[in-house]
């Protein structure tokens, strides 16, 4: 297992056609994207900070969330995703925000399939702030994170600055677009990734005699080299407590083909929200799971 794992690790960080101008932290964090159901320009709550800025003024007095991924033993990928906010008025948020994501249970081997030595360090972790501001129906922010990245032997870190958008046009449309994960402001600052999706959402009769209201998405994601996701997702709300999500992602950086389904569920009661995801995983080789567990403070 710990040989097969290796492999798989090795395809999924190695230099790809298609994302060859990535910055080294930018491959483990594509893993657990593909376990969010809405998409990474869209999402509310304090961990949404680290997708989209602009989601720093989404919250209200003091927030905090926690997000954990994690892959099937066969390609042994965990993430922990660390977000808080605090609103300073009703037009201005600052937020802080910390993640590692790592791949597991690697070794040396040479003959045999039996590991030599110590566990082999793959690792991607950062830390940092955002401020974000509302103005009419347009939100945006921006992120500054430090980054530390280790692949065995080679090293790679610097400062990151994103930017986030987020406009709601009228009741029920909301449109965001982000920069994500770009390179070091040291080496000119080039985005990765470029995030954007669309949302609408509108009231629909009851469901088993609850209040529902049915939310219609799109999102992407763009990369310099060309490859692209694409996102298609639904959720149904009901009683503004429980929300039920299914959607399909084409991925376009490992081995663009068939679309992947995702499942999510969500509850909330009072401050508190629970949720849980599936998404299909990177190559389609096992899924992602993701956990998340929020505290919002009230209006």
């Amino acid at each position: 297992m710990r040989a097969t794992t290796t492999l798989l690790a090795l395809l999924i960080l190695a230099p790809h056609p298609t994302v060859a101008q990535a910055p080294a932290w930018a491959d483990l964090w594509r893993v657990a994207e593909g376990a969010l159901v809405r998409p990474a320009a869209l999402g509310d709550g304090p961990t949404a900070v680290f997708w989209n800025p602009a989601a720093t003024v989404s919250q209200r007095r003091a927030s905090f969330a926690v997000d954990v991924y994690q892959t099937p033993d066969v390609v042994n990928v965990s993430a922990v995703l660390l977000g808080a906010t605090l609103a300073l008025g009703r037009q201005v948020g600052v937020g802080l925000v910390a993640g590692r994501a790592s791949v597991g249970d690697l070794v040396r081997t040479s003959t045999s399939p039996i590991g030599e030595g110590a566990d082999i360090p793959v690792y991607a972790q950062f830390a940092g702030a955002a401020i974000g501001g509302r103005v009419g129906p347009l939100e945006g922010g921006v992120t500054t994170l430090l980054h530390d990245t280790r692949l065995d032997a080679r090293d790679a870190g610097g400062i990151t600055v994103d930017l986030g958008v987020r406009v709601r046009p009228f009741t029920g449309l909301v449109i965001g677009v982000a920069t994500h994960l770009g390179e070091p402001i040291a080496t000119g600052g080039a985005a990765s990734e470029y995030l954007g999706g669309a949302e609408y959402a509108a009231g629909i009769p009851p469901v088993f005699g609850l209040a529902a209201e049915l939310h219609v998405r799109y999102g992407f994601t763009a990369r310099e080299a060309g490859s692209a996701d694409h996102l298609g997702s639904a959720g149904l709300l009901l009683a503004d407590r429980l929300l039920i999500e299914a959607g399909a992602l084409r991925a376009g950086g490992y081995g663009a083909g068939a679309w992947q389904p995702l499942l999510g569920i969500a509850f909330k009661a009072g401050p508190f929200r629970v949720g849980i995801a599936r998404g299909a995983g990177a190559s389609d080789i096992g899924a992602t799971y993701r956990i998340t567990f929020g505290v919002t403070g009230t209006p």
